[in-house]
């Protein structure tokens, strides 16, 4: 039987679908007459029937997100009866399936889309190639963790076997059901994911390159030879390439040919990775530190090339695609390129080119030759003005163009391009006129959302016979639509949203288009809608802040409505009687701020979830509430409504948010409603002791401005995270909040509270903190607090005195930066706090994150004790400030950072220099620890200085002519950058994985006159310290450990004398040949695993040796050596 249009058998018409389905779906009430309907609308199809099989078992073991078995019956009848032919109805089936998707599991719906696409040009492939697909395509976004994204890769593999959607063959081919590669893709918003590489187009016939036999290993995904020259497929991370010698790192991979790097932390191409000739894939993703590309023209066999997130990469040499004749994917998303070279033209194999979010660019060179180009996206390159071609009409293979984001006024034709889907002109903010579309009869999508200056679409704009499916004209200047519209009957979705120029709309507009699931008016200035009683499959209405709109057509024919939004209609007064009397699939009724009265009977929504009736001032009554799903009620500021407590069931179950915020509302029976996390009381009525002890799963209690005078329950309620209490003035008294371990928010200012109701070392979590009186006068006990509250009302509780009298210094976590400015406006708690306490400021934290604790030792000693001694910090290091674990520049600090004198600096991404912290000024100590992104102690700011050095010969000579002014202002605005220096007394760096010198201009050393202590630890990339010329003569400690690549203390042109270091430290420095330093003053020396320095250094040194106990040293492998006459080797 064909698979596609074979019929049913003559026995048991759904029997086969009744064996793959579990207890919980068979036994529905719905399920029989679902499977009869699609048995006779689609036939008896195994795989048809395993993935909607699949698909309501996932769904009964609640794995679908929102959808309920009883709506998704309901849907499954509805898609299969849709399509002319039986071929039609079936793709329609499959297609709601894939919809049912849970969309929670983003990387399954990325990875289940990315194959349709995938084996709709190759057939079967490996698991393996599939994976690294996914990976390659970012079907599971950035990688971090190799191992961990192969094992999603081949969970989501089973999960699409399960399904049915792919199968397993011999030799583990995997292959995709037919069915599925037929199912159209409409998903909407926009678009949800696009490939980055294309690489469904770029194989030719079975050859894979090695990537069928991968496997994760190291912290990589490689292929598994024996010999490491022998792979041919390498993907790794930038962080472990540094540990490597990045130069010669390839030299031996004479096999590879595909190489992806995750963020590498390269400024240039290694010269071992261009002399890869054998090289078909190169990735390099996320490369924000690359600025050159030179020698990228020596791989003449790539046909995959991504070079993305280089913001500081400007310029593509201009013959570069000369040299690359072969290839078919271009990615240079996010990259700092302001064009590209006239020979992109030439490379005939494209098929994909993504220049996403390219803001410098400004143009594209022709493109008409490409004639194989499916997809081309430049969304987001912001400065993009023009095409170079005026008719792309040539690229008859062309799929998705993406334009949206750029300056583009006028677009090229677009004619008799069959096989283009998707078109999007998003925020194209000076497109002008929209092209042709007649003559492009595969589109499904087209956006044309926030093109502000198109006023007008041709009438003729859409032909009869279209498949169109989303429409998007929201924020456009659109005055009319075109009477074409009537012949878009398969369309699903219409946004019509903020057209402010559109304020009619005809009778008819909706009549012919009984497939629209989803209609978006919100926000758009039409007095009157048109007849809805044509969309009999709407699922969505959206209506919200219609300002002018005062009634609604008859609602009776949107059976299917799953979502009515008319909040903001201001004028909008009463519902027909019968408006919901046959909505049972209705889950959102958004009512708030209308001018409605009363409510009509909504007996009928048995699926109802949300209903929001928020700040309906003239609603008087509220009908009953059947709805056993209703998950959340809001009728906040609906001052009106009287007598109303009795109509609230007993029960709800279900109910997880409940909103009854200035309400009349007295003594609600809220007990019972036991699955509630959220419940709003605030300027209630309430007379009478509220009684919520069973409503453990509580997390949000707002009480403010009521009248309660007891919580004695509230202990009970161990998940609660916010307790709002503020001006319940008659609340003197509330039991210990210690139990509350999960507290976030405590408001109890205007409370009549006299004692604060515990340790606030025991709130942990605490980020916003109301006090009611000063601190002193509630009794805080602050003993071993080690977080600070994110918001504390500093200016009206002062500083407590029992922090002003500590003098041990605890930890001190600081989360909200907002903190430093209300602190500074009280002068004795800004002058003390840095001397306090050591504090550490981290960003908010992330779900369940907790805070790290420190932890004691049973002989006393805590971990703080061995961390302050790992980093050398003593206890008069004051003021000091740590700054943890920042992506971004922590906005908030800047005072801070001008007051303190010592800084921490802990596994922060974006710290890149000692630059980036402004004008702290004041700096003596500064510690630098796994910062990843950190290349240079001190960066010149490029925009200001003198250029001359690094301009090109043909800008040499203005150069040398440029005015002496703006000579004088750069060098001015190259020390104030330098100051930073000029107190600094303490500096301790490690693990910086691409620190390669602590010196990067000339005069930047000799700014550091006062240094006195230097650690560097695990610094893999440092080969020489410093110059000479550059050195503190004040330096009394050297401390250099585990730098695999060090060569040299000092630039050995000449010999320099520090005649105040008596410390020093070398250890496990393989490749140290030189120290070129005089050390007059040395004592105490530790020279370890340093082999190129020799065996007798404590000759040259003067010193003599000293072995302490048992330790027995070879050659100078840990020796202690005490000083007589030191004297300077210059070469060991």
């Amino acid at each position: 039987m064909n698979s596609k249009t074979g019929q049913a058998s003559a026995a048991g018409p759904s029997a086969q679908l009744s064996e793959m389905v579990v207890d919980q779906v068979k036994n529905n009430p719905k399920f029989q007459k679902t499977a009869e309907i699609i048995l006779q609308n689609c036939g008896n199809i195994p795989a048809m029937n395993l993935f909607i099989a699949e698909t309501l078992n996932n769904i009964a073991e609640g794995e679908g997100d929102d959808w309920t078995l009883e709506r998704a019956l309901e849907e499954m009848v509805s898609y299969c009866i849709i399509g002319r032919t039986l071929e039609d109805r079936i793709i329609s089936l499959m297609r709601c399936g894939f919809e049912m998707l849970p969309r929670s599991d983003l990387a399954l719906i990325n990875c289940c889309w990315h194959s349709r696409q995938f084996f709709r040009k190759n057939h079967g492939v490996h698991y393996n190639v599939l994976i690294t697909n996914w990976i390659l395509e970012e079907c599971f976004g950035l990688i971090d963790h190799f191992e961990k994204a192969y094992n999603q890769g081949y969970r989501i593999l089973m999960k699409l076997i399960k399904c049915g959607l792919l199968k397993i063959e011999n030799d583990n081919i995997v292959v995709m059901e037919k069915l599925a590669q037929d199912v159209p893709d409409s998903r909407y918003p926009r678009f949800i994911w696009k490939p980055s590489l294309g690489l469904s187009g770029v194989y030719e016939g079975k050859n894979w390159l090695g990537l069928d036999s991968v496997g994760h290993a190291d912290g990589m995904i490689r292929t598994c030879e024996k010999e490491w020259k022998e792979i041919s497929v390498l993907l790794v991370d930038g962080n472990h390439l540094c540990q490597e010698v990045i130069e010669t790192y390839f030299s031996t991979l004479v096999n590879l040919r595909v190489l992806a790097i995750f963020s590498p932390r390269i400024k240039s191409l290694p010269i071992s990775l261009t002399k890869l000739g054998n090289l078909c894939f190169l990735v390099l993703k996320d490369c924000d530190l690359l600025e050159k590309i030179d020698g990228l023209e020596y791989l003449k066999a790539l046909t995959v090339l991504e070079i993305s997130n280089a913001k500081n990469l400007k310029h593509v040499p201009s013959d570069l695609f000369k040299s690359l004749s072969k290839l078919r994917s271009l990615n240079l998303s996010e990259t700092g390129i302001e064009r590209l070279p006239s020979s992109l033209s030439t490379l005939r194999e494209l098929r994909s080119i993504n220049l996403r979010g390219c803001c410098c660019l400004t143009s594209l060179p022709m493109l008409a030759k490409l004639r194989k180009l499916q997809l081309l996206d430049v969304s987001g390159a912001t400065s993009l003005e023009s095409f170079a071609d005026k008719s792309i009409n040539a690229l008859q293979d062309l799929l998705l163009l993406d334009l949206s984001q750029t300056l583009v006024g006028h677009v090229p034709f677009l004619k008799d391009l069959k096989q283009l889907s998707r078109v999007s002109y998003r925020d194209c903010k000076k497109l002008i006129r929209l092209p042709n579309l007649r003559e492009l009869s595969g589109l499904e999508v087209l956006d044309l959302s926030g093109a502000l200056k198109i006023k007008e679409i041709q009438d003729n704009t859409f032909p009869e016979n279209n498949d169109l499916k989303i429409l998007d004209l929201s924020k456009t200047g659109v005055s009319c639509l075109p009477s074409s519209i009537c012949y878009l009957s398969n369309l699903e979705l219409l946004n019509l949203s903020e057209m402010l120029n559109l304020v009619e709309l005809e009778d008819d507009t909706f009549k012919n288009m009984a497939r629209l699931r989803y209609l978006n008016l919100s926000k758009s200035p039409v007095e009157n809608l048109p007849s809805l009683s044509g969309l009999v499959n709407l699922r969505e209405l959206k209506l919200h802040e219609c300002s002018k709109l005062r009634t609604l057509p008859s609602l009776i024919a949107l059976v299917k409505l799953e979502v009515l939004d008319i909040s903001g209609c201001i004028f909008f007064e009463a519902f027909e009687d019968e408006s919901f009397s046959h909505m049972t699939n209705l889950q959102l009724l958004d009512v708030s701020e209308t001018k409605i009265e009363k409510m009509p009977s909504l007996s009928g929504l048995q699926n109802l979830s949300q209903l929001l009736l928020r700040n309906c001032i003239n609603l008087t009554k509220l009908p009953p509430l059947s709805s056993s799903k209703l998950k959340e009620l809001d009728v906040c500021g609906a001052k009106n409504l009287r007598e109303w407590e009795a109509e609230l069931p007993e029960y709800m179950n279900q109910l997880e948010i409940l909103n009854l915020s200035a309400t009349r509302l007295r003594s609600p029976p809220l007990n019972n409603y036991t699955n509630l996390r959220e419940l709003y009381l605030r300027d209630c009525e309430l007379q009478m002791p509220l009684k919520l002890d069973n409503l453990t799963n509580l997390e949000v209690l707002d009480l403010s401005r009521t009248r309660i005078s007891s919580l004695q329950t509230i202990t009970r309620l161990c998940n609660l995270r916010q307790l709002l209490l503020t001006d319940c003035s008659d609340l003197h008294e509330i039991p210990t909040l210690e139990p509350l371990v999960k507290l976030e928010a405590l408001h109890l200012q205007g409370t009549g509270i006299k004692k604060f109701p515990c340790r606030m070392a025991m709130v942990t979590r605490l980020m916003h903190l109301d006090l009611p009186d000063s601190a002193d006068t509630l009794g805080l006990d602050w003993t071993g607090i080690k977080s600070l509250p994110g918001e504390l009302n500093w200016d009206q509780c002062g500083m407590p005195s029992q922090l002003q009298n500590i003098t041990n210094r605890p930890s001190m976590i600081v989360r909200n930066l907002d903190s430093f400015r209300i602190m500074k406006g009280i002068p004795d708690l800004w002058n003390s706090c840095f001397n306090k306490f050591f504090i550490s400021v981290c960003p908010l934290k992330k779900g369940e994150e907790e805070d790290k604790e420190i932890c004691e030792l049973q002989d006393g000693t805590s971990f703080q004790d061995i961390y302050f001694h790992v980093m050398s910090y003593h206890v008069e290091y004051t003021p000091f400030l740590e700054i943890c674990g920042f992506e971004s520049f922590p906005t908030g600090l800047e005072d801070a950072l001008m007051k303190v004198e010592y800084v921490s600096l802990v596994e922060n991404g974006f710290i890149r220099s000692l630059s980036e912290l402004g004008n702290a000024n004041n700096l003596k100590g500064c510690w630098i620890w796994s910062c990843p992104n950190l290349e240079n102690l001190m960066q010149e700011d490029k925009d200001n200085l003198n250029l001359s050095k690094n301009l090109d010969q043909d800008n040499l000579k203005f150069s040398e002519n440029l005015d002496k002014d703006n000579l004088k202002l750069s060098e001015n605005l190259d020390n104030d950058n330098l100051k930073l220096l000029d107190n600094l007394e303490f500096l301790w760096i490690s693990n910086l994985p691409i620190l390669r010198s602590v010196h990067s201009t000339s005069r930047q050393f000799e700014s550091v006159r006062n240094l006195k202590q230097l650690y560097v630890d695990a610094c893999p990339q440092l080969e020489t310290l410093f110059k000479s010329s550059q050195l503190s003569k004040n330096l009394e400690i050297l401390h250099v450990k585990f730098c695999d690549r060090l060569k040299s203390i000092c630039e050995p042109k000449e010999e320099c004398t520090l005649q105040k270091l008596h410390s020093l430290n070398l250890v496990e420095l393989p490749e140290l040949t030189d120290i070129g330093l005089k050390l007059p003053s040395l004592r105490t020396a530790n020279i370890r695993n340093c082999p190129k320095l020799g065996e007798n250094l404590h000759e040259h040194f003067g010193l003599k040796v000293r072995v302490e106990g048992d330790l027995t040293r070879e050659k100078w492998d840990g020796s202690q050596i005490e000083n007589e006459a030191a004297t300077s080797p210059r070469s060991l």
